[in-house]
């Protein structure tokens, strides 16, 4: 084994080892009573865009109980000047700044998901739409938004929990590319 293989080999044993010994691991939450299951990963696809979805300002008690206790949701914000920011939000961050939207109301839908899995880990690159009504029927049920999510996922055994989405809107000058189109 070349010396800085041996090197990263040994760190990591040291420090995962040394996590371990200095306090249990934080456990994702348990499923809330009445919350959609995620024992699959369509089911946890599908509990996201239930619990992002409706009014702003909605009890998101479902939408905590999806995540991992120190989860983050990272959109990536485009300056005029065609700078890209990551905004790092923790759950209720995220829950604070939505709710800011008061009773206004969307519907967000993942539109063609890519899955890559293995063992207890899963990513799923996404593409959603936002519109202003469940069905998107015109004229109010335009899309409003589009883009794409970077979705990680972890599985306890039971039900899969979310660690981290980050994504971006789409804008014109960075269209979704047809390959990640339905």
């Amino acid at each position: 084994m070349p010396r800085i293989s041996l090197f990263l080999a040994l760190t990591a044993a040291l420090i995962t080892n040394g996590l371990r010994a200095q306090s249990p691991a934080p456990q994702p939450a348990a499923s809330a009573p009445g919350c959609p299951s995620t024992a699959t990963l369509d089911q946890l696809v599908t509990a996201i865009d239930a619990a992002v979805s409706g009014p702003a300002n909605q009890d998101r008690t479902c939408f905590r109980a999806l995540f991992t206790p120190d989860a983050r949701l990272i959109p990536i914000r485009i300056a005029a000047d065609g700078t890209a920011t990551p905004v790092v939000l923790t759950v209720d961050g995220w829950i604070d700044a939505v709710a800011k939207n008061g009773s206004m109301v969307f519907y967000e839908k993942q539109i063609n998901v890519r899955t890559e899995t293995w063992a207890h880990m899963a990513h799923l690159w996404s593409t959603y739409e936002t519109r202003t009504t469940p069905d998107g029927k015109p004229p109010a049920g335009k899309v409003m938004d589009r883009g794409i999510n970077s979705i990680q996922a972890v599985f306890d055994g039971k039900q899969w929990h979310l660690i981290q989405i980050v994504w971006q809107a789409e804008k014109p000058q960075d269209p979704v590319p047809a390959k990640y189109l339905p």
